[in-house]
C-alpha cells in the first residue's frame, strides 16, 4: 500500500513538472508570436516610411521642376517684349509673325497662370504631406515607445518565467529525490515481503489448482448428489405418504373407538341423570325451630335424601345430591362430559326443575360464576384444542316458553309468536322456523347475547317473579363441525 501511495506521489509530481514544461513552452510560444508581430510592425513602418521619403522626393522633384518652369515663364516674356519692341521698327512682313507671337505669349501666359495654379496645388499638396508625414513620424515614435516597453515588459516576464520555471523545477527535482528515496526504501520492504509471500503465494496456488478441479467436477458431482437427494426425498415422501395414511386411518379408528367409549360411559351412568341441590336456609324460610331444614342426607351414600313429610321421613334415590355448601364447580363436574358428547354430534340438554325460590335461576344465571360459564370455556377449550383438523361454527338463540307460547327473546318483535314443527330432511328432530341466530366466537359473545335476551325478557312483566314462575327460558347453542381430512360434517 505505501508504495502505491509512492507511485501516486511519483506520477503526480512527474504531472507538475509536465505541466510546468507545457506552461513554460506556451509563454516561449507567445513571447516568438509577440517578436513575429513587433518585427511585422517595424517592416511595415520602414515599408511606410519609405513610401513616405519616395513621395516626399517625387513632390520634391515636381516642386523644383514647377518652380524652373516658373523661372522659365518670366524669363520668356522679356525676351518676348524684347522681341516685340525689336520688331517694332523692323518691315511689315514681320507683321504677321508677330501677331502670331502675341497670339503664343497670350497662350504662355494662360499656361502659365495654370501652371502657377498647378504650383499651389502642388504647394498645397506638399504641406498636407508634410502634415502626414510629421503625424507618421509622431505614430513612429509611439509605436517605438510601445515597442520599447512591450520589449522591456517581455523581457522581464520571460526573466520572470524562467526563473519561476528554475524554482518549480528545483523544487520538483527535489521533492522527487526526496519521494524516489522513500520509493526505494518501500521497494525493498516490498522485495523483503515478496520473497516472504513467495511461499505463501505457491501454496494459494496450489490450492488454486485444486479448487479448479473441483469447480470442474462439481456439476458431475451436484448431479450426482440431486439425483441421490431426489431419491431420498421422494421415498421420504412416500414413507410420509403412508405413514400419514396409516395415522389417519388409526386416528379414525380411535376417534371412532372414542366416540363409542364416551358414549357406553354417559350410557352407562344414565342417558337421562337427575341430580338434587339442597339451597341454604333463607330469610324468607323464617327464623328458630320453625326454620329447621327439612331435608337430610345420607353419610354413606350422596344419592340418598331423606324428607321429613307429616312427621315421616322419606327418602328418595338420585343420580347424586349436592348439599348446600356445594359450589358451581362441583355441579359442573358432574355434566362437564357432556361438552364431548356435544362436539361429538349428540344433542345435549341440561335444565333446572324446580318450584318457585328453589334455586333456578340462582344456579343458571345468577350466581357467580355462572353454571353456563363453565360449560362455554370447556366448549370452547375442546374446539381451540381441534382447530387444526376441524372447522366448528358455534351460534346461539334464546327463547322464551310463556302460556305455552314460544317468542325470540333476540328478535325484532319479541311478542311475535313461533311455532315448533318437524325437519323437513326427516332427522325427526324439531326446529323453530324464523328463530334469530347469532355467531359467536367466545365465552363473552355468549355472555352479551345472554343479557340481550334477559333485557327482553324482563322488559315484558312488571312483576318478574311472578312472570318467571310461570315461564321458561331456553339458551340454544347450536355446534356444527366439518372434518378437513374426511370431509365429515
Amino acid at each position: 500500500q505505501e508504495n502505491a501511495e509512492l507511485k501516486e506521489q511519483l506520477a503526480q509530481l512527474r504531472r507538475e513538472s509536465e505541466e510546468a514544461r507545457a506552461k513554460l513552452a506556451e509563454l516561449d510560444l507567445e513571447v516568438q508570436q509577440k517578436t513575429n508581430r513587433l518585427a511585422e510592425v517595424e517592416l511595415r513602418l520602414k515599408d511606410s516610411l519609405a513610401e513616405r521619403a519616395e513621395e516626399e522626393e517625387r513632390l520634391s522633384r515636381r516642386l523644383r521642376d514647377s518652380q524652373e518652369t516658373i523661372a522659365s515663364l518670366k524669363s520668356q516674356p522679356q525676351q518676348i517684349k524684347y522681341i516685340i519692341k525689336t520688331v517694332e521698327v523692323e518691315s511689315a512682313k514681320t507683321k504677321q509673325a508677330l501677331c502670331e507671337s502675341q497670339s503664343r505669349n497670350q497662350y504662355l501666359q494662360e499656361q502659365v497662370g495654370m501652371q502657377r495654379q498647378g504650383v499651389k496645388g502642388v504647394e498645397q499638396q506638399l504641406q498636407s504631406s508634410q502634415k502626414t508625414a510629421a503625424q507618421l513620424r509622431a505614430q513612429i515614435m509611439m509605436y517605438e515607445a510601445e515597442l520599447e516597453r512591450a520589449h522591456g515588459q517581455m523581457l522581464e516576464e520571460m526573466q520572470a518565467m524562467e526563473e519561476e520555471k528554475n524554482r518549480a523545477i528545483e523544487e520538483a527535482f527535489s521533492r522527487a529525490q526526496v519521494e524516489m528515496k522513500a520509493v526505494h526504501e518501500n521497494l525493498a520492504g516490498v522485495r523483503t515481503n515478496l520473497l516472504t509471500l513467495q511461499p505463501a503465494l505457491r501454496t494459494l496456488t496450489h490450492d488454486y489448482n485444486s479448487l479448479k478441479r473441483q469447480v470442474r467436477d462439481f456439476p458431475l458431482l451436484l448431479q450426482e448428489a440431486l439425483r441421490g437427494a431426489r431419491a431420498e426425498i421422494s421415498q421420504a415422501i412416500e414413507e410420509v405418504h403412508s405413514t400419514n395414511r396409516e395415522l389417519l386411518r388409526k386416528y379414525r379408528r380411535e376417534l371412532q373407538l372414542r366416540k363409542k367409549c364416551h358414549n357406553e360411559l354417559v350410557r352407562l351412568k344414565g342417558n337421562i341423570r337427575v341430580f338434587g341441590r339442597v339451597r341454604p336456609i333463607t330469610k324468607e324460610d323464617g327464623e328458630g325451630p320453625e326454620a329447621a331444614n327439612a331435608v337430610t342426607f345420607d353419610a354413606d351414600d350422596d344419592a340418598i335424601l331423606h324428607l321429613l313429610h307429616k312427621g315421616k321421613q322419606v327418602s328418595f334415590e338420585l343420580d347424586k345430591v349436592f348439599p348446600p355448601q356445594a359450589s358451581q364447580e362441583e355441579v359442573f363436574q358432574e355434566v362437564q362430559a357432556l361438552v364431548t358428547s356435544c362436539i361429538d354430534g349428540y344433542n345435549v340438554c341440561i335444565f333446572a326443575y324446580g318450584q318457585t325460590g328453589a334455586g333456578k335461576t340462582y344456579t343458571m344465571e345468577v350466581n357467580l360464576p355462572r353454571f353456563a360459564s363453565f360449560f362455554f370455556l370447556l366448549l370452547f377449550s375442546e374446539v381451540r384444542g381441534k382447530a387444526a383438523d376441524w372447522d366448528y361454527a358455534i351460534s346461539v338463540s334464546a327463547a322464551e316458553i310463556y302460556n305455552e307460547a314460544l317468542r325470540d327473546l333476540l328478535g325484532k318483535e319479541p311478542q311475535e309468536k313461533l311455532e315448533i314443527k318437524l325437519c323437513p330432511d326427516g332427522s325427526g328432530q324439531l326446529y323453530v322456523p324464523g328463530l334469530t341466530e347469532f355467531r359467536v366466537q367466545s365465552v363473552e359473545d355468549i355472555n352479551k347475547v345472554f343479557e340481550f335476551g334477559h333485557i327482553n325478557r324482563a322488559t315484558e312483566c312488571t312483576n318478574l317473579n311472578e312472570h318467571s314462575s310461570r315461564s321458561h327460558a331456553l339458551l340454544i347453542v347450536t355446534v356444527r363441525g366439518l372434518d378437513r381430512s374426511t370431509g365429515l360434517r
